[in-house]
C-alpha cells in the first residue's frame, strides 16, 4: 500500500503576555457579569417576582353557603426591609383583581419596628376590601418593637386581629368561625382559648403565624390552618427544598399539608411576600395565595 503523505505539523504557536492578559480578562469580565446577573436575580429580580398560587380545597364540615367562596391569604410583608409602599400598593391592586370574598394576613407585617410608617401602611391596606371581610394574627417580627402598634395598625386598616380568640362569619344563614392565635414563639398561643365557645360542629379556619403551630391545633376539628412564616426558605434547591428551616416552620415549610389518619384537618403555608434576614430568593418566589373552597 503506498504511503499517504501528510501535511506537516502546525508549530504550536506561543501567545504573547499582552494576548494572554487580553484573554484572561475578557474570561474574567465575562464571570464577572455572570455573577453580576446571578446577584442581580436573587436580590432583586426573584424577591418581586409575585407568584398568584391557586389552590381548589375540599375542606370538611363546609356549609354548602360556603362553597365557592375565595380566600387571599398573604403574609410576611416584613415592611421596610426591601419592601416599601410601591410594593404594598401592587400587592393591594393584584389582591383586589382577584375579587376575593375573604381576606387572611398571617402575620409580620413589619420586620423591626414601624416608625414612621404607620398610617402610610393603614392607608394602603385600607384599600383591601371583602364582603366576608378582613382578618390578621401577628408573627414573631411583629412583637419586636410593638406588638399593640402593629395590631393598631392592622385594626386601622380594617382588619380584625385575632389573638387567641374567635369570630363567626355569616353568609345566607351559614356560619363559619374564624380562629386566630399568637405567634409561638413570642407571644403566648392558646388554642384552646380560642376555641372557648365555639361548638366542636362548626366548621373553622385558624390563622397562626407558624405552621409547625399545627401539631397543636390538628387534634381539635378545624378545617383548614392557614400559616406564612418559613418564606418557603427563601433560597430552596431543585429535589432539595429549602436550604435552612426556620424553627417554627422545620415541619411544614412550604405548600399544602394533609396529615395522615385526619379526615378533617388541612395546613397550607404561604411563602410570604417579603424577605428577611438576607434578602435575597431562589427557587422560591414571593407568594400571594387564592384558597377557593369547595
Amino acid at each position: 500500500m503506498p504511503e499517504v503523505e501528510m501535511p506537516p505539523e502546525t508549530p504550536p504557536q506561543t501567545m504573547s503576555r499582552r494576548t494572554f492578559l487580553k484573554t484572561m480578562g475578557g474570561w474574567a469580565l465575562g464571570l464577572a457579569g455572570v455573577a453580576a446577573l446571578g446577584g442581580t436575580y436573587v436580590t432583586t429580580l426573584e424577591p418581586r417576582w409575585l407568584q398568584v398560587v391557586h389552590t381548589r380545597l375540599a375542606l370538611a364540615r363546609i356549609p354548602p353557603a360556603f362553597q365557592g367562596i375565595r380566600i387571599a391569604h398573604f403574609s410576611d410583608v416584613h415592611y421596610e426591609f426591601h419592601f416599601g409602599p410601591g410594593r404594598l400598593k401592587s400587592l393591594v391592586n393584584r389582591i383586589m383583581k382577584e375579587k376575593p370574598d375573604l381576606i387572611c394576613f398571617t402575620g409580620d407585617l413589619v420586620d423591626r419596628k414601624i416608625g414612621t410608617a404607620g398610617k402610610e401602611m393603614s392607608d394602603i391596606l385600607a384599600k383591601l376590601e371583602a364582603p366576608l371581610g378582613k382578618f390578621a394574627v401577628l408573627g414573631n417580627h411583629d412583637y419586636y418593637f410593638s406588638d399593640k402598634e402593629v395590631a393598631g395598625v392592622l385594626q386601622n386598616a380594617g382588619f380584625r386581629v385575632l389573638r387567641n380568640e374567635s369570630v363567626r362569619v355569616e353568609r345566607d344563614g351559614a356560619v363559619m368561625t374564624m380562629l386566630g392565635v399568637e405567634d409561638s414563639s413570642r407571644g403566648k398561643p392558646n388554642i384552646k382559648t380560642a376555641l372557648q365557645g365555639v361548638g366542636k360542629d362548626e366548621f373553622m379556619l385558624l390563622l397562626a403565624h407558624t405552621p409547625d403551630y399545627a401539631l397543636n391545633t390538628m387534634v381539635h376539628p378545624i378545617s383548614l390552618q392557614m400559616s406564612g412564616h418559613s418564606h418557603g426558605g427563601q433560597v430552596r434547591l431543585p429535589f432539595h427544598g429549602p436550604v435552612v428551616r426556620v424553627p417554627g416552620a422545620k415541619r411544614y415549610p412550604d405548600g399544602l399539608y394533609r396529615p395522615p389518619n385526619n379526615d378533617i384537618f388541612q395546613l397550607y403555608t404561604n411563602r410570604g411576600v417579603g424577605v428577611t434576614g438576607i434578602p435575597v430568593r431562589f427557587w422560591c418566589r414571593p407568594e400571594l395565595t387564592i384558597h377557593t373552597l369547595v
